[in-house]
């Protein structure tokens, strides 16, 4: 996304929006038409850190510009702050003058009660995780005062969520893009790929919050997404209440706001989502999500099955290579440990030295991915590569086996670039034993099932999903605000950090030069 740049016009309308008494105070400290008339685009704008001791010590120093015998006092009108916004004031030592200005260090958003360095400090905590007691530690730290208290900080932080949630349905409105890449069906309607995951806020299945994303499968742009909630803190407080009048009266109000919007297991958030998402898809995008990238083991695709979503048209279960090819690592771990003990056809058990060991297994899985990537779009050669990794470990001297391995002097396999150049210099070290290798043939015989590779031509992986997953919980803080945290992390991991550009002109503040160069630059890295 191209971030609106900045024009002097903007800038002269920034320093417009500036308290009145500020104005007041640079008139009347005798600045000439000519200092006044200076390039905009010099004035220094944004926010400082400034010891306010230093601030006392020059102003004491400055003589009251009417009076002429007067020094300026310089205070802070601890009583009158808003958050971060403090309330300085100026007046004149002598008793003689009555010089005195006041003026809060922000100005306020125009058309709101809020003052920019409050709305700009929490969106800024918020988009790196860190919530309102993080930021009372940080002004302590810092040596500041401390900043709003809670009820004001959940004012901004519902604000500031209103404004990300508008930029992320409008980034998750442009990734339509992906529909160029296909052609629409006779009814106007688009049948596209999505890679779907779902994240929990705690590891395992007992968390009451998470998140459900369908991203492109040709572009990796988020699409659409599903915030799922088992809880809700307003319903918590209000629990011990249930059966009065009071609570009737409440609920009446509440009940089309509250969060809850899951009562199954957590372990279901996956499925549920993805459902959701899919029996919209028609509507907010023209399109159907007929080819479903997900886990091995996920739920999702059956249940949008048994729901028949399309109607006829049939939604394709795609595999991420990335998953599938840790299922051989997986099952020959669990052969490794199951078999323990039990001694093979040679008398040895399947560990140990030169036999089934964590290397060995780690290098068979490397080797299975490969054969997978390597040969997307070609079923017949994706399984001989699957084959081939077992007949070559099991090769020897004495008895080589690789006939399924690729011919020529550039063939990853030493015997047969041996056989290209008519020489014998490749040596079978450390083939696996027979024992071994029959133990294991089984598996590669069910990971090499032209069903599941057939699943895996396109090649992909679900990495974009973690991806997402991570942003997210980088957002969220230890105070439960989900949303804020998955509709910033949305935008920002489809348009990059300059997103933040669009939030903070949705809540009507200008970005500044400043934050669009760091935001360009992290992007640009």
């Amino acid at each position: 996304m191209t971030p609106k740049q900045s024009s002097p016009d903007s800038a002269r309308a920034k320093v417009k929006t500036l308290p009145a008494s500020v104005k007041k105070l640079e008139q009347d400290s005798g600045d000439s038409s000519e200092s006044s008339s200076e390039d905009q685009s010099k004035t220094p704008e944004g926010f400082r850190f400034i010891d306010i001791a230093i601030l006392r010590a020059i102003f004491v120093s400055f003589l009251r510009p009417l009076c002429r015998y007067g020094h300026i006092v310089f205070e802070e009108d601890q009583n009158s702050k808003k958050g971060f916004a403090t309330l300085l004031v100026l007046k004149c030592a002598s008793r003689k003058c009555k010089y005195l200005k006041s003026f809060y260090t922000s100005a306020k958003i125009d058309g709101a009660q809020a003052f920019e360095v409050n709305r700009r400090i929490v969106l800024a905590t918020r988009n790196i995780g860190i919530g309102q007691q993080g930021l009372v530690k940080f002004a302590g730290v810092m040596n500041m005062l401390t900043p709003m208290n809670e009820n004001s900080y959940r004012d901004h932080v519902t604000t500031i969520r209103n404004a990300a949630e508008t930029e992320a349905k409008r980034s998750m409105a442009n990734a339509r893009e992906e529909r160029e890449f296909y052609e629409a069906e006779d009814d106007g309607i688009y049948n596209i790929g999505v890679s779907g995951d779902g994240t929990w806020k705690r590891r395992g299945y007992s968390s009451a919050y998470g998140v459900v994303t369908a991203l492109s499968t040709v572009t990796g742009k988020v699409l659409d997404v599903e915030i799922m909630s088992k809880e809700c803190r307003e319903c918590m407080v209000w629990r011990e209440r249930e059966g009065t009048v009071a609570f009737q009266e409440w609920w009446e109000g509440h009940q089309h706001l509250c969060q809850v919007n899951h009562f199954g297991s957590s372990g279901s958030k996956d499925a549920s989502g993805m459902l959701s998402m899919f029996q919209r898809s028609v509507e907010v995008h023209s399109a159907r999500y007929t080819e479903f990238l997900g886990d091995g083991d996920s739920k999702a695709h059956k249940l949008i099955t048994e729901q028949a979503i399309y109607g006829d048209v049939e939604v394709t279960k795609l595999e991420c290579v990335g998953h599938v090819q840790k299922r051989l690592g997986s099952r020959l771990r669990s052969l490794k440990k199951r078999l323990g003990q039990t001694r093979l056809e040679d008398g040895k058990t399947i560990g140990g030295a030169g036999r089934l060991i964590k290397t060995t297994i780690d290098k068979l899985q490397v080797y299975y991915g490969k054969a997978i990537r390597n040969n997307s779009h070609d079923l017949q050669a994706m399984k001989n590569a699957v084959m081939e990794i077992w007949h070559h470990m099991q090769s020897t001297n004495e008895r080589p086996d690789h006939d399924l391995c690729p011919l020529g002097d550039n063939s990853w396999c030493g015997f047969q670039r041996d056989v290209a150049k008519g020489t014998s210099d490749y040596q079978h070290n450390h083939p696996l034993p027979t024992a071994v290798a029959n133990s294991i043939l089984p598996i590669f015989e069910a990971l090499s099932d032209e069903d599941l590779l057939a699943r895996c031509l396109h090649g992909g992986t679900q990495n974009q999903n973690e991806a997402i997953n991570a942003l997210t919980w980088q957002r969220a803080t230890k105070e439960v605000v989900v949303e804020l945290a998955v509709f910033l992390a949305v935008s920002h991991f489809n348009d990059g950090a300059v997103s933040i550009i669009s939030v903070l002109q949705e809540l009507g503040i200008y970005p500044g030069q400043y934050f669009i160069m760091a935001s360009q630059k992290l992007d640009r890295n």
